[in-house]
């Protein structure tokens, strides 16, 4: 193939693995699934949020951008590297597409897409490494980064020119660069897993994953999550207020929340408090990515508040109570059953720093605990 020949091919490969398709799947729905779940724009992000239907046709659209450029190429005579050149280009097109701000995917199935037209013999190992990985651990990403692994070995094995397999080892490497924050979650334990079942889950279970999900994606890249509220509870897309609790063991490691809403649904009151509670409690320090796996979390939703006027009013089991002092400070003592009304007012009086002559105002708050 002539090099003007290839080099318009590797261009117009790139422009054609840049398309978003899966950004514009979750668009149509008026989503943006870069502030959701994974905040990544391919299948297995599209997979979890609008569920299997719309994620594998996403799948299949993202394996056609480097499965026809290679094809093509190969039908016009490009030799293996050159086909496998242009492949690798639809791969970087759509791992920093310029049309989603140089953020896209990971390269996974316009990848498979590249290898069925470039190399298909490889796909026969790739494919079972990624799918025994997969059934196994249930992690897709994990199953990616083995099966992207074997791909220049398997190129070696089937008789490919070393310079193609030079091509394809430096694409392997480039898509296990862009998991790595997902071999972290991994050797951390906090790797979400694919379920293949449509299940919805409880109100306990959505706020829990919230408040993790926000805080994990915030101190890892430091993104800020949108919840997906076509798929949560009428409860978290309605306007309340919450208080997020972050717990090591028994110990409290942040805690932020408000009796008044600050946001427009309970869902992102979790998000905002959750990530505050990890950053800014000025009681703890920051949390550091070594403690995530650590980490316990307990969302309150607030139900009701009133001014306490005595201390037969409070049930430890449900009730908090709010230290209000020189009308700024504020902090929550959590319901406890093991704790007395007078422990968790000097508890909170503590927090707060409230010497024990002055007189601040103390509210009772009705909590619903979840986790």
């Amino acid at each position: 193939m002539a090099f003007e020949v290839l080099l318009v091919a590797i261009i117009a490969s790139f422009w054609v693995g840049a398309l978003p398709f899966g950004y514009w799947a979750a668009r149509l729905r008026g989503i943006d699934i870069r502030k959701v779940g994974s905040g990544n724009i391919g299948a297995t992000n599209v997979f979890r949020v609008l569920g299997a239907k719309i994620g594998l046709t996403v799948l299949v659209l993202d394996a056609l951008k480097g499965f026809l450029p290679t094809w093509l190429a190969t039908r016009a005579g490009a030799s293996d590297v050159e086909a496998i050149l242009v492949g690798v280009a639809a791969i970087l097109g759509h791992t920093f597409s310029p049309l989603v701000g140089f953020k896209g995917g990971k390269g996974v199935a316009t990848g498979l897409g590249a290898l069925l037209a470039a190399a298909p013999l490889t796909v026969a190992v790739a494919f079972p490494v990624w799918l025994v990985a997969f059934l196994i651990t249930r992690w897709v990403s994990l199953g990616s980064v083995l099966a992207a692994a074997s791909v220049p070995i398997a190129a070696y094995l089937f008789g490919h020119s070393l310079p193609a397999v030079g091509v394809l080892a430096a694409a392997a490497a480039t898509v296990i660069l862009k998991h790595r924050s997902n071999l972290w979650r991994i050797l951390h334990g906090v790797e979400p897993k694919l379920q293949l079942r449509n299940s919805r889950p409880n109100l306990e279970q959505e706020c829990l994953t919230l408040a993790r999900t926000a805080v994990e994606r915030m101190v890892l890249d430091g993104a800020k999550i949108e919840p997906d509220l076509s798929r949560l509870p009428t409860t978290l897309r309605e306007p309340g207020s919450v208080f997020v609790a972050l717990y090591q063991g028994e110990q409290l490691r942040g805690l932020m929340g408000s009796l008044q809403p600050q946001q427009h649904t309970r869902a992102h009151e979790i998000v905002y408090h959750a990530t505050r509670a990890a950053l800014l409690d000025p009681y703890h320090p920051p949390i550091d990515p070594a403690e995530l796996p650590t980490l316990r979390y307990v969302v309150y939703l607030v139900e009701s508040y009133e001014p306490l006027r005595s201390l037969d009013q409070v049930d430890p089991r449900c009730d908090g109570l709010l230290v209000e002092w020189r009308g700024r400070e504020c902090v929550l003592a959590p319901p406890e059953p093991n704790r007395s009304p007078q422990e968790q007012i000097h508890y909170a009086l503590t927090r707060v720093g409230a010497p024990r002559n002055e007189r601040p105002i103390v509210y009772r708050v009705r909590l619903n605990r979840l986790g």
